[in-house]
Parts: structure tokens; C-alpha cells; sequence
């Protein structure tokens, strides 16, 4: 992973392949950009003009990244050519094992399940045609389709990288969806949804997906939502998930 220091300033990016098979050209991520306290705007401006000779060389045309809400950040971003496009909250909750009081919010019928091969393809329908938040799909620039397909794309990402992968089915109709990861007692929530059509049946998916990590053992979990998703933030809050931080994605074009 390229990292390029001046003074006290980072950044760190790489290249994101998983975005290039959508748009068909080379795309790139920074990853990590430190700026020192009291690092003045030139050493910031100067690195990112040391990531967009890197991306030059590597044939990049679409970048992006998300970076504390700082004035400095935003200002030099915003002066090397970057424009803002979505904003994201990084949330935590650290009592799972103290959530016993949301199973009343379960619903009988449902069933959270692990994921059959044949469940993918409603599975990624599902993620094309109702969600509609992410560093993608709120970019002015990206067509609808364009975010549609890098979230298909994603979910059989997800599968090889041996994420655990649930299905939501109610009467043998997958419904919804949950992804995450685990490393010993912490769980990295990626992905939980419904169809829009069945809506209602969120609040208890998540109760589900909540109780399913208790009864594993995870004592933490933590994710990123959209900070436009206005239904969801509220979600998160009536299961008592802690915001941490607020991170503001900017994109560039080249």
C-alpha cells in the first residue's frame, strides 16, 4: 500500500479493483491521511499533490476517501480538486451481551439464516434495487445503475472473503439480508437490510442480528451508516449504538 509522508503529514491509498470492474478504468482509495497538529495547509496541499502524481502514474481517474470533519482537511481537499459527496457516521456498540431486552422485538415467522449459493442472486437484487445509500450511490456524479452494480459486485466480494452472510426469509422469500465479520469478541457490521416492501420487518432483523452476536459470544460491535439515512440513524439509536465519529467522503475526478 503506497504511503507518502512530508513533515508530519501522511497518506496512505491503494488501488480498488472492485471499482474498477464497474467502471471499466482504474479507480483509487486513500485510506489514512494524519494531519499533524499544526501542520500548515502547504504540507497538506503537497501530499495530496504527491497522491494525484501516484494516481497519474497508475492510470487512476476516479478517487475517493473519507476524512475527519477538521477545516483544514476540507479546505485543502477542496483546493487540490476533491468535492464533497457523502457524509458517514462510524458507530459502536460495546454491550452486546446486555441486549437481551430487544428480543421482544423479534418476530415470529422470519428466520435468520446462513446464505445458500442459490440465495445470492436475490440477495444482490436486493441490494441493486433498495439500497440507496453509500459512498456511491450518494455521489451526483455516479449513475444509479453504476452503484447498483458495484453493490452486486460487492456481495459475492463479501462471499469469497468468507464473510458470515445471512439470509432474512419469511415463507421461503428472502426478504432481507445480514453480513458481518468476527474477530474473537468484536463484529464488524457490514451490511443489514430489507426490501423496501417489507420495511416493518427491519426493526426485528436487526433485534435478530443483535441476538445472534450475544449468543456467540461478541461483547462489541461497530459499523458505518450514511449520515443521509435518516430512518436508520434512528434505528441504530433506539438500539443504544454509540455515534463515535462523523467522516466526510470526498471524491475526485481526473
Amino acid at each position: 500500500m503506497p504511503c507518502f509522508t512530508i513533515d508530519t503529514t501522511t497518506l496512505e491509498c491503494r488501488r480498488t479493483p472492485w471499482d474498477e470492474r464497474v467502471f471499466g478504468h482504474p479507480c483509487a482509495e486513500i485510506t489514512r491521511l494524519d494531519v499533524a497538529a499544526g501542520a500548515d495547509d502547504t504540507a497538506v496541499t503537497s501530499l495530496l499533490a504527491r497522491f494525484d502524481a501516484w494516481a497519474a502514474e497508475e492510470g487512476v481517474r476516479f478517487a475517493y476517501g473519507r476524512f475527519t470533519p477538521s477545516t483544514q482537511e476540507k479546505r485543502t481537499l477542496h483546493q487540490s480538486g476533491f468535492y464533497f459527496a457523502e457524509a458517514s457516521y462510524r458507530i459502536r456498540h460495546t454491550r452486546i451481551q446486555s441486549t437481551e431486552a430487544f428480543d421482544r422485538l423479534i418476530r415470529l415467522g422470519p428466520v435468520l439464516e446462513p446464505a445458500r449459493e442459490e440465495d445470492y442472486p436475490a440477495l444482490q437484487d436486493i441490494l441493486a434495487e433498495d439500497f440507496l445509500h453509500g459512498r456511491i450511490h450518494e455521489d451526483p456524479w455516479v449513475s444509479r445503475e453504476d452503484a447498483s452494480q458495484r453493490y452486486r459486485l460487492w456481495l459475492l466480494d463479501l462471499v469469497a472473503q468468507r464473510h458470515e452472510v445471512l439470509t432474512y426469509r419469511l415463507k421461503g422469500e428472502v426478504i432481507g439480508l445480514h453480513v458481518q465479520r468476527t474477530m474473537d469478541t468484536v463484529a464488524d457490521l457490514v451490511l443489514t437490510g430489507v426490501k423496501r416492501s417489507h420495511a416493518l420487518l427491519g426493526v426485528p432483523l436487526w433485534a435478530e442480528a443483535l441476538r445472534l452476536n450475544r449468543l456467540q459470544g461478541i461483547r462489541e460491535a461497530h459499523t458505518l451508516i450514511s449520515a443521509a439515512n435518516v430512518p436508520i440513524l434512528n434505528l441504530y439509536r433506539r438500539f443504544d449504538f454509540q455515534f463515535e465519529a462523523l467522516l466526510l467522503g470526498f471524491h475526485k475526478r481526473y
